[in-house]
């Protein structure tokens, strides 16, 4: 009996879904796996939708022509089937993964990824930290069509809770350092948010989604795409009330107490994003993107600190305890090919303005050229320059002494397949107005033993520049940036990858000193990265698709510490049921193993589960139901931070 009231109290919720679901599926007419219909576009103009609006990583070698296939199978070896052409680690999220898993935000996608960790102070759309093979966010660099997100007038690179999933075709993920070509803040990896391209004719698409805690989010997207000319505009409403920021620490009495009556932190976000091209010939093709957003988040005192504001989503209000923040991302750009070069010439600007404690406003521009040379079979070299300026005009509402820094920019990346044999090298050069100049490379060969079976190493260096918040902040003085250097070795096959990788980080920067003589400075001795990912995949009775990664992650500071808030397990896999063509349904799950946080409090040791159904009506309208944390786990990913309990969501969506 004791067995049964454990089970009736910890699972009926994932019980009654499931039954509910098996009652959907047998009503179905026939149980086969069916890939969606290819979208299959010959048009001059489609083809230069793979290779300019989905092209940056692609000069790195990253993305080789990616098929635009509704096939999940294809999705789940989409890591693999790259690899063929980097020698670096690659992971891709597709549009298709994203809705069959039910991923709620860009976070939520991104943990999923073997290497991947993070944690959020609160719940939606609070601040969050995105820990890639244990690197702090800083070292990460994020770009959506390219263009920079990083936030230069902050400490914590890009701001992921203010990115949607709503218009996002795929989100590619590069591990390891990439300063040899990308420079500073890419060295611990890169992250590139692709957005959506428009089919061929006049083509449209909506979302409605209602959900717990008062959420309702709006999406849609509309577009042209002739021969000579294409645009699209796509837009976001979102909004909920949200949770309480703060909740009580651990070794509070009332930790865990689901029934707190702390006032709630709403969010709100939208974003309105216009991509226009004109194909000026069959070679050459001009390209505009401008995307403007305005988010709203409430939040708390701090860790277990309950603070009400008065402000309300509409924007009244005076108290302090609201942040509103507008971020705009443009981008020029032309494309030519020309026999066996191809150019790409960009002007990027990114602006990042927060209205609290008294305003944060930061700008970065960006210009940059690029010849990518074909000059023999399965064997290319690019080259290209550039230009990269930081602006900080006002920060906690005063203005730094030194407001900008910029440095120019050359590299070069050579790669050559012989055989089964691939080898690849890069190098890059910044001459930096502030600091000195820094030389970065990478290195690596892979060897493909038997069809899919392959080995691959390589070796990397990295840099991170002290930024102008970092330079101006106290009594700081003589800072020296950051330097990264490690290996990685991986062997995979087309369904299984495993990778070990080893980094050391030297002149970390960090923070000490007491106000108002407080200041960053770099600390002696080198900080050490290294640990193990393995992901598989394997379909499965031919109706069963399944997925699994692991994380072992072993990161110290200069000093022998675990640095904090990372987990040293994690473990996420799903199990999807591809009924008919009209219908699957999802189940995904992931641990966290042992972490802590600043002040050594355990916020690991925990198994979240999340559910999704969606049934095809016709190839115009869909629905779904997404059931998130269905054991309605306690758990906080930082002490004194709430997380939310089980939510609900229901969607429907249409296109044309």
């Amino acid at each position: 009996m004791k067995l049964f009231r454990g089970y009736k109290k910890r699972y009926f919720s994932l019980a009654a879904i499931l039954a509910c679901s098996a009652g959907v599926s047998l009503e179905a007419n026939s149980i086969a796996i069916e890939a969606k219909e290819h979208e299959n576009t010959q048009s001059f103009a489609s083809e230069k939708e793979v290779e300019t609006e989905e092209e940056m990583l692609d000069v790195i070698h990253v993305i080789s022509g990616v098929e635009k296939k509704k096939s999940y199978e294809y999705s789940s070896s989409r890591a693999l089937k790259q690899k063929s052409h980097t020698i670096d680690s690659v992971e891709i999220i597709t549009s298709e993964e994203i809705d069959i898993k039910g991923f709620q935000n860009v976070i939520e996608a991104l943990n999923f990824v073997a290497g991947i960790s993070s944690t959020t102070n609160g719940g939606y759309g609070q601040s969050s930290s995105l820990y890639l093979r244990g690197f702090d966010s800083k070292h990460t660099l994020v770009l959506i069509d390219g263009v920079r997100v990083n936030d230069i007038s902050g400490l914590s690179g890009a701001q992921m809770e203010l990115i949607d999933l709503y218009n996002i075709d795929r989100i590619e993920v590069v591990k390891g350092a990439q300063s040899g070509v990308w420079g500073s803040d890419a060295n611990g990896g890169v992250v590139n948010i692709i957005t959506k391209s428009n089919k061929q004719g006049f083509s449209g698409d909506m979302l409605v989604e209602f959900g717990s805690n008062d959420w309702r989010k709006y999406t849609g997207s509309f577009g042209y795409t002739g021969k000579i000319f294409d645009i699209s505009l796509s837009f976001l409403s979102l909004q909920t009330d949200g949770i309480s920021a703060a909740a009580p620490k651990k070794g509070d009495v009332r930790y865990a107490d689901k029934n707190l009556d702390w006032e709630k932190d709403g969010f709100k976000n939208g974003i309105v994003h216009i991509k226009s091209g004109i194909n000026l010939s069959d070679n050459d093709r001009l390209e505009l993107s401008m995307m403007n957003g305005e988010a709203k988040n409430h939040f708390d005192g701090g860790a277990g600190v309950d603070a009400d504001d008065y402000d309300d989503l509409y924007g009244y209000g005076t108290d302090k305890y609201f942040n509103t923040i507008r971020t705009s991302l443009y981008s020029l750009g032309y494309i030519g090919k020309y026999k066996t070069h191809k150019i790409d010439a960009r002007v990027n600007y990114s602006s990042f303005k927060r209205s609290f404690y008294d305003g944060y406003i930061g700008r970065t521009y960006e210009s940059y050229a690029s010849d990518e040379w074909s000059y023999a079979n399965a064997s290319s070299l690019l080259l290209g320059l550039g230009y990269l300026k930081d602006e900080v005009k006002l920060s906690a509402g005063a203005k730094f002494p030194n407001d900008n820094q910029n440095s120019k920019y050359i590299f070069a990346v050579n790669s050559n397949t012989i055989g089964n044999f691939t080898i690849s090298q890069s190098l890059r050069f910044d001459m930096r107005d502030t600091f000195e100049d820094k030389s970065t490379f990478k290195v690596g060969a892979k060897y493909n033993f038997y069809k899919d079976l392959f080995v691959l190493a390589s070796y990397k260096t990295g840099f991170l520049a002290p930024n102008l918040y970092q330079q101006n902040y106290g009594v700081t003085k003589n800072l020296k940036a950051e330097e990264s250097s490690g290996y990685e070795f991986s062997l995979g096959v087309q369904n299984f990858l495993l990778t070990y990788f080893d980094y050391r980080i030297k002149n970390a920067i960090d923070y000490g000193g007491v106000w108002p003589l407080d200041f960053y400075y770099n600390i002696d001795g080198k900080s050490r990265f290294r640990g193990v990912e393995a992901s598989a995949n394997q379909r499965f009775f031919e109706h069963f698709l399944g997925e699994l990664s692991y994380t072992y992650l072993n990161v110290k500071d200069a000093a022998g510490k675990h640095l904090a808030r990372r987990p040293q397990n994690k473990i996420a896999g799903s199990l999807s049921w591809f009924i008919n063509n009209s219908l699957y349904m999802s189940l995904k799950g992931s641990y966290v193993g042992s972490r802590y946080d600043t002040n050594r409090v355990q916020t690991g040791k925990y198994f979240l589960a999340d559910y999704i159904i969606n049934h095809d009506f016709n190839k115009h309208m869909s629905a779904y139901f997404k059931a998130h944390n269905i054991f309605d786990k306690y758990y906080q990913e930082i002490d004194g931070y709430g997380t939310l309990g089980r939510n609900f969501y229901i969607g429907i969506r249409g296109s044309f």
